[in-house]
């Protein structure tokens, strides 16, 4: 006899990963593009995904349990299509059985994976956004600040002053000799209006070009000098602890099969965050355990000072329920009675129409561009509060395009 609550699970997964494989594999990873259509088509594999808890059945989490084995040698027919393992196979007719078959012979390990780890990237590209809002955030809030991250994982986008920069693949610098390069395309430019709170002009008037400055490729300064740093801490209901080359593995079994740049720029961040480690507490950082929507308010109020607090989310609304990105956004109002705060973030435009942000662009069609993020600051607790959208991004920050103007509604930007 049929189960109509489990044909409607399966129903849900199918359209989950056709989704995941026509939005987030198509021109970023062919493999993940052809094994999601592959899952969609296959019983066995969605039965795999059943057996895990709800909250867990998510395209991202299979494919990282299978990396990871991967990654411990096992496998070598399908690693053969992924060049972070030294892979060259081109995605062909045999990549899905293949796929399928490593499955099936390693399926309680992976049952077990699915039922016990949970989703944990650190995208550093997405520093970019933190940095654009954190300069931002200087020209209204000038002087220290202390860095939380929600949903940090391991905590290595709080070292975003620690790397170099470079956009439109030109020479930039962050912090000089850095380890880990984070690239970005820069799409469209300021034309009039503000870029970070500064009237007028584009971008290469409203940025001197002063030390320390990220600069593009056309030579202006993009982003200024960050700010002093009193804390740099993360919140996280499963922090990663760098020490512990398991949990190294487990980041590293996030990072899509074709991209070998990415795993050495995580690996070049987990070396600097060790070098860190034992450095003052200005220039480490640390992640303690917590939820987003019951314990950001304490754990803010608990910082030493009184200077503002800069909180910085990428994605964390997209593991949030209509009700909990409430209850995370009261957080932060709560915190703000108390000192100054910031959230800047980079998150789907339509997730965050519900969180009551007053920027204009989100009650019209921006909304429904959820397959691009939104990046913006929102300022509370000391004059002038105000919401403001910075720029639209790839998801994964390879490219942003900056508002031209406050009331940007980024329509101008072409569908990706």
């Amino acid at each position: 006899m049929s189960d109509p609550r489990r044909e409607g699970e399966v129903g849900r997964l199918r359209r989950l990963f056709g989704v995941f494989g026509a939005i987030q594999g198509a021109g970023r990873s062919p493999v993940y593009a052809a094994l999601s259509e592959g899952v969609v088509g296959d019983g066995d594999l969605l039965a795999l995904l059943l057996d895990a808890p709800a909250d867990q059945r998510r395209p991202s989490l299979l494919f990282a349990a299978v990396n990871l084995l991967l990654a411990g040698g096992r496998g070598a027919e399908l690693a053969a299509y992924y060049p972070i393992h030294g892979g060259s196979r081109a995605v062909d007719g045999q990549l899905v059985p293949v796929f399928a078959a490593f499955c099936r012979r390693h399926r309680d390990e992976l049952a077990r994976l699915l039922s016990e780890r949970s989703t944990q990237t650190n995208e550093i590209r997405r520093c970019v956004a933190l940095w654009l809002g954190v300069d931002h955030v200087q020209r209204h809030w000038p002087g220290p600040v202390h860095l939380v991250e929600v949903g940090a994982s391991a905590g290595l986008n709080l070292l975003f002053d620690r790397y170099d920069y470079r956009f439109d693949g030109g020479a930039a610098t962050g912090s000089d000799g850095s380890r880990v390069v984070v690239s970005c395309e820069v799409r469209g430019g300021a034309r009039g209006g503000e870029l970070g709170g500064v009237p007028g002009g584009e971008w290469s008037e409203a940025r001197g070009e002063g030390k320390g400055e990220a600069r593009g490729a056309s030579g202006a300064g993009f982003l200024r000098a960050a700010p002093p740093i009193v804390r740099r801490l993360g919140i996280d209901q499963h922090p990663i602890d760098l020490s512990d080359p398991g949990a190294r593995a487990w980041l590293e079994a996030f990072v899509w099969p074709e991209q070998t740049a990415e795993l050495a720029t995580l690996r070049g961040a987990f070396t600097l965050a060790a070098a860190t480690a034992s450095t003052a507490a200005t220039a480490a950082a640390s992640v303690v355990r917590g939820d987003a929507t019951t314990d950001t308010a304490r754990i803010l109020g608990e910082l030493p000072g009184r200077e503002p607090v800069v909180v910085f989310t990428a994605s964390l609304l997209s593991y949030l329920t209509a009700q909990a990105r409430t209850a995370f956004v009261a957080q932060l109002r709560q915190a703000a009675q108390r000192r100054p705060v910031a959230w800047v973030f980079a998150e789907a435009p339509g997730l965050l129409a519900t969180t009551g942000l007053d920027i204009p662009a989100l009650r019209g069609p921006l909304a429904r561009r959820n397959t691009l993020y939104l990046v913006g600051a929102s300022l509370r607790g000391a004059a002038p509060d105000h919401d403001r959208s910075l720029g639209l991004a790839d998801p994964y920050l390879r490219w942003l395009s900056p508002a031209r103007t406050p009331a940007d509604d980024f329509s101008w930007v072409p569908p990706s």
